[in-house]
C-alpha cells in the first residue's frame, strides 16, 4: 500500500497530486468504493480505481463517486475507463484554460477567476441533479433511496386504510 501512496503522490492532474493516504484508501476499500487488494497485492485496476477518485473527492461525496464508478467501469474495463478519463480530463482543463492570457491585469485576472468558480459552481450543481436522476433509476442499490421509497408506501398504505374506512357504510343505531 505504501507502494500505491507513493505512486499516487507523484502523479499529477492539472498541476496538482490527489492526496491519498493509507486510511483513505483502507476506507474506500471498506465502503466498497475500492475493490480489495489481492492479497496485499494492488492492480492496475486498483490504480485505476484510485486515481478517479483522487480526482473526483473534490467535488463528490463517496456515494456518489461509488454511483459514477460502478455505472462506468465494468469489469474488465478499466483500460477503456481510463483511457476516456484521461481524455476527458485534458478537454476539461484545456476549456478552463482557454482565455487565461499571462499578461492580463489584476481586474482581468480576477475576472476570470470569478467566472470559473462561477462555472465551476453550476457544474457542480448539474452533475449532483444528474447523480439524483442516476440514483432514482436504481433506488435498490441507494439505502437512502430504498427508505424512502419505503416510507412513502408506508403512507400511501396509511392512507388507502383511511380512505376505505370513511367510504364505509356507517352502522345505524337504533
Amino acid at each position: 500500500m505504501d507502494q500505491v501512496v507513493s505512486y499516487l503522490s507523484r502523479q499529477s492532474v492539472g498541476g496538482k497530486a490527489p492526496a491519498i493516504t493509507s486510511a483513505m484508501i483502507n476506507n474506500y476499500v471498506k465502503d466498497g468504493l475500492l475493490p480489495r487488494a489481492n492479497g496485499k497485492r494492488y492492480q492496475k485496476e486498483h490504480l485505476v480505481f484510485l486515481t478517479a477518485i483522487g480526482m473526483l473527492k473534490n467535488v463528490l461525496t463517496v456515494r456518489d463517486m461509488k454511483l459514477l464508478l460502478d455505472s462506468e467501469i465494468q469489469e474488465g474495463g478499466e483500460q477503456a475507463f481510463y483511457a476516456r478519463m484521461l481524455r476527458e480530463t485534458e478537454e476539461a482543463f484545456s476549456a478552463a484554460e482557454l482565455g487565461i492570457d499571462p499578461d492580463m491585469d489584476e481586474s482581468e485576472v480576477t475576472s476570470a477567476a470569478l467566472r470559473l468558480a462561477l462555472i465551476s459552481c453550476a457544474a457542480k450543481t448539474a452533475c449532483e441533479q444528474l447523480l439524483s436522476v442516476a440514483r432514482a433509476l436504481r433506488p435498490e442499490e441507494d439505502p437512502k433511496a430504498k427508505k424512502e421509497q419505503e416510507k412513502e408506501a408506508a403512507k400511501r398504505a396509511k392512507l388507502e386504510k383511511k380512505n376505505s374506512k370513511a367510504n364505509e357504510p356507517k352502522e345505524e343505531r337504533p
